[in-house]
């Protein structure tokens, strides 16, 4: 089981960072966005249960819909997510290596996979390893898909702030968490509530996300763009000459 929680996230990635045919990262640099992407864990960890804490009398215990509206979108998406993209934003963003558009899909997989993999190993922990495998599995596979639009808006923000357009670059940064945020948050919902119509919605909205991905994706990696050197840089590096 524990293979099962690991290994999965790690070949989907390979498969993301083998379409990265410009230039490679750094094992160093996706190392270090794994492990910081696991370690987030902990910080959604304690704020989902500060959460629960919070939210739970409002309801009175009761376990309706409308709890798991509020579960799915405030106390997992917008927990989840904000971890996600706070680690891509403060490890990559002013990170050399970071010249290419289709570098940032790069990074923002495998901060998901990082985080994704540690939150496998707590279920595993928590439910003494008596865990389906369509738990672990799917999961990986919708944050995977959904990590790949954080990667597009992100680097999209990167592109607009290098070439000064810092107005578009706070908007695509926006962006690079609200659309996750959104797509996270439904696919908790259809997948967590217990009714027929959800369960279509679930399974044609996951189909849906699933294409569009893919194709943007594939269509990304054919024309990735280098991202140009912002002025700051530019200024910096002249003063240091």
């Amino acid at each position: 089981m524990v293979l099962l929680a690991v290994i999965p996230g790690i070949l989907l990635f390979l498969v993301v960072w083998k379409f990265d045919t410009v230039e490679k990262e750094s094992p160093a640099l996706l190392c270090k966005l794994f492990v910081f992407g696991a370690l987030s864990i902990l910080a959604a960890i304690l704020l989902r249960t500060l959460g629960v804490h919070a939210f739970t009398p409002l309801f009175k215990g009761d376990r309706s819909i409308w709890f798991l509206f509020v579960d799915s979108f405030v106390l997992t998406a917008l927990i989840e997510e904000c971890a996600k993209i706070l680690v891509l934003k403060f490890t990559t963003w002013k990170n050399k290596e970071f010249n290419y558009t289709f570098d940032a899909i790069v990074y923002a997989v495998c901060v998901s996979v990082g985080f994704m993999t540690a939150e496998n190993i707590v279920y595993l922990i928590k439910y003494r390893g008596e865990v389906e495998a369509v738990r672990l599995l799917l999961p990986i596979f919708a944050q995977i898909i959904i990590s790949i639009f954080m990667g597009y808006f992100y680097g999209l923000a990167k592109l607009a702030d290098a070439s000064g357009d810092k107005k578009g670059a706070k908007i695509h940064l926006f962006e690079a968490f609200l659309i996750p945020f959104v797509m996270h948050g439904m696919f908790e919902f259809t997948w967590g509530a217990s009714k027929l119509v959800l369960f279509i919605i679930f399974a044609v909205y996951v189909a849906a996300i699933t294409i569009v991905a893919i194709c943007g994706f594939v269509r990304l990696s054919r024309s990735d763009k280098m991202i140009p050197e912002s002025r700051a840089e530019k200024s910096s590096a002249s003063e240091e000459w």
